[in-house]
């Protein structure tokens, strides 16, 4: 993989610590870390600035597969008191998507434990930006039929009795969704966000659904899925299966619920569809 001039700075500053927002490594431990991907160094009397050695180290390994491993070690501090691995993650994608890459979080497998998130060997691990890593049991595109088919699966729920798991599959749809979208319009978000509110408005500008940018009569409908995605969030936060349910819901409940993410998902692929076609036509007026 091969990196931009902005994109190895960022991450010199991580493997280093010198912005303090990543453990700080001694000349020394520097050596050791380049050591593990097949260098030779010895760390001694005119070893240079550890920036600049690491800038060089960085510079020798850019474009080679073995970039990918030295950002994941450079990451391997997920977990440690002090620091905070994801929003430095979430920091260096700003410059990493420019590149055609992301760092997201994974795991072996999770639980939720009450209201907190159990991962076991979490990490970071780069994808290409048209790679996304969903359960198997999600959204697997950005189309009518695979929301139909996502929806389907939570209307049987609601015919078996499980209206807290409709519902649960409502709001994971939605999250999916927008995580999707924002992928593909290159929009950076953080991948362990999951509350729907945060990703529709990171999704707002690249398909145009900015009310206060809109023409006077789309300005309350489009503004109305604002509070719709509210309404889906606190649904599935107070009386889904995703956290400690707070209401037992009723069966018209989980139909509302599914039914309102089932709108608000074909108008997202609608409106993603509409600008596609858009800049499409834009791009061969272009040619003509």
């Amino acid at each position: 993989m091969n990196l931009s001039f902005n994109t190895l700075e960022r991450l010199n500053d991580i493997i280093t610590g010198d912005s303090k927002k990543s453990p700080y490594r001694s000349g020394y431990q520097l050596v050791n870390f380049f050591n593990q991907f097949g260098e030779e160094d010895l760390y001694g009397q005119g070893f240079p600035a550890r920036p600049v050695y690491v800038r060089e180290k960085l510079n020798r390994f850019n474009g080679t597969l073995a970039m990918k491993e030295v950002i994941h070690s450079a990451f391997d501090f997920i977990g440690e008191d002090g620091f905070n691995a994801e929003d430095v993650a979430y920091q260096f994608n700003k410059y990493l998507t420019r590149d055609g890459f992301r760092l997201i979080l994974t795991d072996d497998y999770g639980w939720m434990d009450g209201n907190q998130e159990v991962r076991i060997n979490p990490r970071l691990e780069i994808r290409p930006l048209g790679q996304v890593t969903l359960a198997p049991t999600s959204l697997i595109s950005i189309s009518h039929e695979a929301i139909t088919e996502q929806i389907n699966k939570a209307n049987q729920k609601i015919q078996s009795g499980d209206y807290a798991g409709a519902i649960t599959n409502a709001y994971t749809l939605v999250e999916h969704l927008l995580k999707l979208l924002l992928t593909e319009t290159k929009t950076n978000f953080k991948e362990t966000e999951g509350d729907i509110r945060s990703l529709y408005k990171a999704l707002q500008p690249a398909l145009n659904l900015d009310p206060t940018k809109l023409a006077d009569p789309l300005k309350p409908v489009v503004g109305g899925f604002q509070s719709l995605i509210s309404g889906v969030f606190e649904m599935a936060n107070k009386r889904s299966d995703r956290h400690a349910r707070q209401f037992n819901p009723a069966r018209h409940h989980a139909k509302l619920t599914v039914n309102a993410a089932f709108a608000l998902c074909e108008f997202l692929v609608e409106s993603r569809d509409y600008q596609r076609a858009k800049s499409a036509r834009s791009d061969d007026q272009e040619f003509t």
